[in-house]
């Protein structure tokens, strides 16, 4: 499993920030207060544009993450948003993926704010106010395209089966069963088990809810046993050449509330 600690390794996949997606009837045009969407583009932080990608909850619950290939650098942000009319307002905790990889002014972690515009089903235009933990002020334009695959109904039955992480496949093995129940082991690099659930958030959409706690781990991950994380998640049960997974979670980590980027695919 791609499971990042946030002292030495980081996935990827960042940012969330969020909204739109369900509306009224045939006739009736969907409010674009409304919250809820998979959302793809970009996070441009002094010039640089780095990769977005976010998921968003009917109720406002959002994970996102961004990354630039080309430093290695990665974040992952989780918060709550809201929305009056098209104005977008809300609030994130991020830290990095990688604390080889820091921010700017070599923190590894911040809270900040959001505001700007959606559009419902179509696009996210906002500002990042981010504080990093030395007190430093980033500020980030985000600019989101909706990703129509939000609209995929949600089931157990979908997201049922088993994964192994997309980075070393074959290491280790992720099973979820028609059930929700989710087990995780990790034989080779960690020796880490986990066990825990995923839940529907709404049946409608595509974004599910997951949970999980760490145990067995040996000596240079026992930092993670008795640790628990939780966060969204999304399958695309019809990805080639086998289906993907995609877990943002975070939980609290000696302490401080750290980044989980969980990046399956079909065993």
């Amino acid at each position: 499993m791609s499971m990042y600690k946030p002292a030495d390794r980081g996935l990827l996949i960042g940012l969330l920030l969020l909204l739109a997606s369900c509306g009224g009837d045939k006739n009736t045009p969907p409010s674009d207060s409304t919250l809820g969407g998979i959302w793809t583009g970009t996070l441009t932080v002094n010039g640089t544009a780095y990769t977005a990608y976010a998921m968003s909850t009917e109720t406002g619950e959002l994970a996102l993450l961004e990354n630039d290939t080309a430093s290695g650098f990665g974040a992952q942000y989780w918060g709550t948003i809201s929305a009056s009319t098209d104005q977008l307002s809300g609030s994130v905790s991020g830290a990095v993926l990688d604390q080889a990889f820091p921010y700017s002014d070599g923190s590894f972690r911040g809270t900040g704010t959001v505001s700007g515009t959606i559009h419902q089903r179509s696009s996210v235009t906002a500002t990042i106010a981010f504080t990093t933990s030395l007190a430093t002020a980033i500020s980030g334009q985000l600019s989101l395209a909706y990703d129509s695959s939000y609209e995929q109904a949600s089931s157990l039955a979908t997201i049922s089966g088993n994964y192994t992480n997309r980075k070393t496949p074959g290491t280790d093995v992720l099973s979820i069963s028609s059930a929700g129940e989710l087990t995780y082991t990790d034989p080779f690099t960690t020796q880490c088990m986990a066990t825990g659930t995923v839940s529907i958030v709404n049946a409608s959409y595509s974004v599910y809810a997951g949970e999980m706690t760490f145990g067995n781990c040996n000596n240079a991950y026992a930092f993670l046993n008795g640790v628990s994380i939780q966060g969204l998640g999304t399958v695309n049960p019809a990805a080639t050449p086998k289906p993907t997974l995609l877990f943002l979670m975070h939980g609290m980590v000696g302490g401080v509330d750290s980044p989980f980027a969980l990046a399956f695919q079909g065993a």
